[in-house]
């Protein structure tokens, strides 16, 4: 009995529990409606992030891919110039000496200009009859050891004479014939019969010792005998005399060609032929030490590879490439993170909030505002790649950057190493100074630190940031740290550029307007007064520009104001002004130049006397009357000053135009 009254007591209570889950989701649908659209949004602000930086990272990949392939390839056609030199060497001479070859190659600076290369020699063709005499005629020169290697009896031998620079490693293949090897062999063949360059396949070379042992590949020119035609196989081999020739190690040859550090960012493989079989693999990237320690870096998968291949005379290389650990980390997508995380956060926080506005009618005015806050910055959070975050620890003299920071400045986090001089030499050299004085006066605690400036990018592209921090200072009031942000406001600068300009600026002849030239004529006059000196102001109006807009219509008339304040331009120099007023008025300050004023008033009508040729070749002519005024001869106010040049060119009118008046003569 018991029993079956406590069942029924906790069904009595289950009960209220649903009805007032279901009111409470009842009146609380709009906010859940509200967060489910917030977490909807941050959705597909995060997936469009993650995508674009996707697509952004596999082209940066691609990127490095080329510029790997380009520089390789650059660097083996200049090897083929160096033996195409040396060819032209043996070419020029009837008989090549050691010692001329030596100077040679020596000036080419090898090790300087051409790093990665073994050397550069010359490997003679010999008949099994002139075997002998070749080893004896060595000998006599000094090399008593001198013998062709390997032994044995073949149809035919190569011998390399010349060999630079003649050091101890290169001194190992001093005689040995490359034609005894099948590799070699190959490509000295299809060097001779093409007549052109050719690059053997994988081989171990004569030089290589047990330590540091490395793969190599040989490249050959063949040389034939001085003006002998070559102009089918057959006429080539009867014809060869030897080769010019360079052996490469293939590690040295890649770090060579690699020497920045950048292109350590991608891994790649290099393989003999068009296979990728262990036994054909020419080159790996080294491992690390510290790789082998970091178990990031040993667990590491690449999300990157392509193959490709280069082609050669005579060989075709397999370049198998593959994204690095240092590659992926500096790319790593922590906008995209940074967007979910943060839309999350905030709808999360705005769910809060909204449903305190549903639950308490009576704050739904402060809570309304809040939600407002929180909406503003869940947009915020969407654009967050745009604001950078950095926190300067004043005492200890460390400043640290979130990513965006490194953006806004185009500086690579990996490359800095004292971050308050990379950030000071972005920032444009006419700003600096500006921007210290704001530093030192936030740390004196004279006033927060906030201001505009602009920053120079490596591409010398103009960028505008601002920057707004907060400084902490101690009990002795001394600056400890400084926590602010920067953000990117270029696009409203050079908006605001643009308006400037357009309100400064005559829209027709791109001269300065009323506005601007006002502000000259201040300057001006300012300067003047500074330097105890005198200045002019021409007025200039076109003599019967009416009659032209009416008979050849506004379209004509806006050419000629063109074409006549071109000429006017040309009359002045740098340092003057000259604006249109509107119609066909046009002004021209002249600064410390006021007694030659005259003299380029006139030079202005003399050349606007001149004809007019429109584009069906017809001519028009027309004239200008031109009124001259002193500063401060004639008026020491800036009105007054314009109005007696205004006053002396209507004189000029009233004279019988196409005339030059100054005030005051008259």
């Amino acid at each position: 009995m018991a029993s079956k009254f406590t069942d029924t007591e906790n069904n009595a209570d289950r009960a209220p529990n649903r009805k007032n889950l279901l009111a409470f989701f009842r009146g609380t649908y709009s906010p859940w409606l509200i967060f489910l659209l917030s977490l909807s949004v941050t959705y597909i602000a995060w997936s469009l992030t993650n995508k674009s930086h996707q697509r952004h990272t596999q082209d940066l990949f691609t990127f490095e891919v080329a510029q790997t392939l380009q520089a390789i390839e650059q660097r083996m056609r200049g090897y083929e110039q160096v033996l195409r030199g040396g060819i032209g060497l043996f070419k020029a001479s009837t008989h090549v000496s050691r010692q001329e070859f030596h100077d040679y190659v020596t000036k080419l600076e090898v090790d300087k200009r051409w790093p990665g290369i073994q050397g550069i020699g010359y490997a003679v063709m010999l008949k099994p009859k002139e075997k002998d005499i070749f080893v004896n005629a060595l000998r006599l020169e000094g090399f008593n050891e001198f013998n062709v290697f390997p032994a044995g009896l073949r149809e035919q031998y190569s011998s390399i004479l010349y060999l630079e620079p003649f050091t101890a490693r290169n001194q190992r293949a001093f005689g040995y014939d490359m034609y005894s090897e099948k590799s070699r062999h190959i490509a000295m063949d299809i060097a001779r019969d093409n007549g052109n360059v050719a690059l053997s396949a994988k081989v171990k070379l004569v030089q290589e010792s047990d330590h540091d042992l490395q793969n190599g590949f040989l490249m050959y020119l063949p040389l034939y005998q001085n003006g002998a035609a070559i102009e089918n196989i057959a006429q080539r081999q009867k014809e060869l005399i030897g080769y010019v020739y360079s052996p490469f190690r293939m590690d040295d040859l890649i770090e060579g060609i690699l020497l920045s550090a950048k292109n350590y960012q991608i891994n790649f493989s290099i393989y003999d032929g068009d296979s990728q079989a262990i036994e054909d693999l020419l080159y790996s990237p080294k491992i690390k030490p510290d790789s082998v320690s970091n178990p990031d870096i040993k667990a590491f998968t690449p999300r990157f590879s392509v193959v490709k291949t280069i082609e050669f005379p005579g060989r075709n290389w397999t370049l198998h490439f593959r994204s690095t650990y240092v590659f992926e980390s500096i790319l790593k997508n922590n906008l995209a993170t940074l967007i979910g995380f943060t839309g999350t956060t905030l709808s999360l926080l705005l769910l809060f909030v909204l449903l305190n506005i549903a639950r308490s009618s009576t704050k739904a005015r402060e809570a309304s505002a809040e939600s407002k806050v929180l909406i503003d910055r869940l947009k915020a959070g969407a654009s967050a790649g745009i604001v950078g975050i950095y926190d300067w620890d004043v005492k200890n003299n460390i400043l640290n950057w979130d990513s965006v920071m490194y953006r806004l400045y185009d500086i690579d986090k990996s490359n800095v190493e004292n971050l308050q001089q990379a950030w000071f030499s972005r920032i444009h050299i006419d700003d600096q100074a500006y921007v210290d004085g704001e530093i030192q006066a936030a740390l004196r605690n004279e006033r927060e630190y906030s201001l505009e400036f602009r920053v120079l990018w490596p591409d010398n592209s103009v960028h505008y940031i601002k920057a707004v921090s907060k400084t902490s200072f101690d009990h002795a009031g001394r600056a400890i740290r400084i926590v602010g942000v920067n953000y990117d406001i270029t696009e409203q600068k050079n908006l605001q550029i643009r308006l400037n300009k357009q309100a400064s600026y005559d829209q027709l002849t791109q001269l300065p307007n009323r506005r601007l030239i006002n502000d000259r004529l201040k300057q001006a006059i300012a300067f003047t007064d500074r330097n105890e000196k005198n200045m002019a102001i021409l007025f200039i109006d076109l003599d019967d520009f009416k009659q032209i807009n009416d008979s050849y219509g506004h379209h004509v008339g806006d050419w000629l104001l063109i074409e006549v304040s071109n000429r006017i331009q040309a009359c002045l120099r740098t340092t003057d002004t000259v604006g249109r007023l509107g119609g066909d008025e046009f002004v021209v300050i002249l600064p410390t130049i006021y007694q030659h004023a005259e003299d380029v008033a006139n030079k202005i009508r003399i050349t606007l006397e001149n004809d007019f040729v429109m584009d069906n070749d017809e001519l028009l002519t027309i004239s200008s009357s031109i009124g001259v005024a002193i500063y401060p001869q004639h008026a020491t106010e800036q009105a007054l000053l314009m109005e007696c040049a205004d006053k002396a060119m209507y004189e000029a009118k009233k004279r019988g135009r196409n005339k030059v008046m100054i005030f005051g003569d008259f």
